[in-house]
């Protein structure tokens, strides 16, 4: 039996009668609602797939605190659009409804107080909103990652949250490209991947990608078409087995590509990176990561200060103390921070029998914005900031509250104690005074580093002793600045095993240097922290005058961050130490007394400047230009990660392509051989075809039905191999006795021709997608 196809449409099947039940005018917007789960599964496809990508934005925030509120969010933003989607005549304004769900969800978790009933925005809401959105923006400018769990930041992430659920909802739903929804997802990917060292994650990782193919998935099923189906889906025979395999298979994947990809098992750059790029100044993160890639750091000047002291200072940002194996972090900031700048008092300073001498220090800031204030150690007032400021005398630091030290011009006063030798060596290194987290030492310590330190120390038993003995050691000419040896030799990594591989190869840079210091100092005994700040940068031609005392002027650029460690010696306080050669300068103090050394009072420069850096690049995966990963050298390590990342990724995104390319080239190939049944399988490959471009393919309809659909998606175009296609299979389907088959080359040509004139016939989004997440993989006509 054959079929001649009409030639102008037909008359469509009861199965594609309007899903409203629209034989007639509608009796209201909420006649004839849908009654299948469709929207439901939808909305909750949507929500898997932003959840899930956000499980990798774990290493952004300190902890998992914002998780729950986001969920919330979520969930209120795409609530009304699934429920307007019940009612057809609602269908089109569902971007509406997620909008208005949007602001709703977002004002029942942040600003109940403010709004009617607890989720209704007011005038009110609109302020408290834009106020926290400030927060937030001075937050993001002055903070690194992982940021502080502060509602700001929660409400930030939220709110973003939300927005890619509203732009998936309407991008896969209503503009019916299931495909495209997938850059919402890149967008909650993007902050783990560009700020920290952990990157996205495997879970987070996974959690995206399965995402994504729920939402493919349950689009092709649930609305292929863009409009919810009215009714269940009845799935073939062998659907849900082949989507369930090919989703295991992709995210087995998955799970395996984050041990290659930079900015999945590692950020694109090191820890502590900012959320905002966008600015000119740089900053500082208070987090060292031993094994983070270097950065570039900027010739760009970011202070400038006047001193009155004989020499140059070091200006301190924050302190490290609470190593955790993998990293140093600052201590857990106090409950409450004393407000304010003036009567500074440290908690374990200089005892009041030692004598001080009064330090002045004006600071201009020209190009840094961080949330911690640069200032010398010992300070005692500060004057002229602007903001809310808070002081913590445990670390002598000085952190901003929702402010930062962009375009900031102060006065510090600092009594600093006089030391000698003498005085070191009659001081005792007793720690008792001081916070345990100054001594603590992780369990994972290698022998070498402990083995290294008694050996270096050997018999000395008096603090300061031990301490010029280990500073020593670091500075001799065993050791070597240098910023290329860690990525080469592979040690550039996180953790105490870069310790043991520092002091094997004895070359690295500052953070390796004084957490080295730092660690062999506690293995024998002593408290000891890094200082994270600015080396003292190179002397102007400005001065200046202030009480009555001249004033020199120094500059500081990102070249000159700097870590440096400093020992705890009870009655004197915290004392600063350099044990990283060709950086800095050693104290008068802590200098041998047989020998100058030629870097004292020098302004820093690194021997390897051409090459070098010279940055805390640890500490300062600041903004741009602060950081130092280019001192690798053209062509190395992050670049060719880079690189094979795209290509990976690339050969990730294709895999459906590929695999469809095959499954067309297989059918074709045995069209033409004869091997199988030539006419069902031309006629499944016309089917698939279709499916990838759009056109509705419905199992329950007859083939001469559903070759008038593609007819109708062609338009104009000729219809003999169409007809050539369906007479072959409705003759051994129906009758094969009724009709000779056609010919086996005719039927391939056939195809390869509809499927040439379906793919032209296809919009620009259509085509994309036809090539590169062909629906036929997930449903075989």
């Amino acid at each position: 039996m054959t079929t001649t196809l009409p030639t102008h449409g037909g008359h469509p099947s009861e199965h594609d009668a309007d899903p409203s039940g629209g034989h007639g005018p509608a009796r209201g917007i909420f006649a004839n609602p849908r009654t299948g789960p469709a929207p439901w599964v939808l909305a909750v496809a949507v929500f898997g797939a932003v959840m899930g990508a956000s499980l990798g934005l774990g290493g952004v925030f300190s902890d998992f605190g914002w998780w729950p509120r986001g969920a919330v969010v979520v969930a209120g933003t795409l609530l009304l659009p699934a429920v307007m989607r019940r009612y057809p005549a609602l269908d089109p304004y569902a971007p509406l409804g997620a909008l208005a769900g949007w602001f709703m969800s977002l004002t029942l978790v942040f600003f109940p107080t403010t709004s009617l009933l607890g989720f209704i925005p007011t005038a009110g809401t609109v302020r408290a909103a834009l106020e926290m959105a400030s927060e937030a923006s001075t937050l993001i400018m002055t903070s690194n990652t992982p940021v502080p769990s502060a509602v700001p930041m929660f409400f930030l992430f939220c709110a973003g949250l939300g927005f890619v659920a509203l732009l998936i909802d309407t991008v896969a739903i209503t503009v019916a490209m299931p495909a495209a929804s997938s850059l919402g997802i890149l967008l909650v990917m993007l902050p783990p991947a560009l700020t920290t060292t952990t990157g996205i994650g495997t879970v987070g990782f996974i959690g995206a990608g399965a995402g994504f193919l729920l939402v493919l998935g349950c689009c092709r099923w649930y609305a292929p078409d863009g409009k919810p189906r009215s009714t269940g889906v009845r799935f073939s025979s062998g659907t849900l087995s082949r989507a369930a395999a090919l989703g295991a298979a992709v995210v087995l994947l998955m799970a395996l590509i984050p041990a290659v990809i930079p900015g999945f098992t590692e950020g694109s750059f090191p820890q502590g990176s900012r959320l905002d790029k966008s600015g000119t100044g740089a900053g500082l993160d208070p987090m060292i990561s031993l094994g983070d890639d270097l950065r570039s750091q900027s010739s760009q000047v970011n202070l400038t200060y006047l001193s009155n002291t004989e020499g140059p200072q070091y200006l301190r940002l924050t302190t490290l103390e609470n190593f955790t194996g993998k990293s140093w972090q600052p201590s857990s900031q106090p409950a409450s921070l004393q407000p304010g700048t003036s009567d500074l008092a440290p908690a374990a300073g200089p005892a009041p029998t030692v004598p001080t001498t009064q330090t002045l220090t004006e600071v201009t800031i020209e190009a840094l914005s961080s949330e911690w204030l640069p200032a010398p150690l010992s300070a005692t007032n500060v004057e002229n900031l602007t903001g809310q400021w808070r002081w913590n005398p445990s670390t002598q630091t000085i952190r901003g509250q929702y402010t930062s030290t962009q375009d900031q011009s102060y006065l510090v006063r600092s009594q600093m104690p006089v030391l000698s030798q003498a005085t070191l060596t009659a001081a005792s290194g007793d720690a008792a005074g001081v916070d345990p987290v100054f001594s603590a030492l992780p369990a994972d310590v290698p022998a070498l580093v402990k083995d290294t330190a008694l050996e270096v120390v050997g018999g000395e038993t008096n603090a300061f002793a031990k301490a010029l003995a280990i500073q020593d050691y670091l500075r001799s000419s065993a050791f070597s600045y240098n910023l290329n040896t860690p990525a080469a030799e592979g040690y550039d990594g996180s953790g105490m095993a870069v310790l043991e591989a520092f002091l094997t190869e004895k070359s690295g840079y500052c953070v390796h240097f004084s957490a080295a210091m730092a660690v062999m100092a506690r293995e024998v005994g002593l408290a000891s922290r890094i200082a994270v700040g600015y080396a003292p940068g190179t002397r102007t031609t400005q001065v200046g005058e202030l009480d009555g005392q001249p004033l020199r002027g120094y500059e500081a650029t990102g070249r000159d961050a700097h870590a440096w460690p400093e020992i705890y010696f009870e009655g004197l306080g915290w004392v600063p130490f350099e044990p990283t050669p060709s950086r800095g300068f050693i104290p008068e103090y802590a200098q041998e007394e047989t020998s100058a050394d030629p870097t004292a009072g020098a302004t820093d420069a690194p021997v390897d400047v051409p090459t070098a850096s010279g940055a805390v690049s640890a500490t300062a995966s600041a903004t741009a230009g602060v950081d130092g990963a280019n001192d690798a050298g053209p062509g190395s390590g992050p670049w060719l990660k880079t690189t094979g990342a795209i290509v990976l990724v690339l050969l990730v995104l294709a895999i459906p392509a590929l695999a469809r390319v095959y499954v067309r080239r297989r059918r074709l190939a045995q069209v033409r051989s004869g091997s199988g049944t030539p006419e069902v399988l031309a006629w499944r490959e016309l089917l698939a075809a279709a499916a990838d471009h759009g056109c509705p393919i419905d199992p329950a309809l007859t083939p001469a039905l559903q070759a008038e659909r593609i007819a109708e998606f062609l338009g104009s175009s000729p219809r003999p191999g169409l007809e050539l296609v369906l007479h072959a299979y409705e003759a051994l389907a129906f009758g094969p006795a009724a009709a000779p088959s056609a010919g086996r080359d005719d039927l391939a040509d056939a195809v390869e021709d509809l499927s040439a004139r379906l793919h032209s016939r296809a919009t620009p989004g259509g085509r994309i997608r036809a090539t590169l997440a062909p629906a036929s993989l997930l449903h075989r006509p």
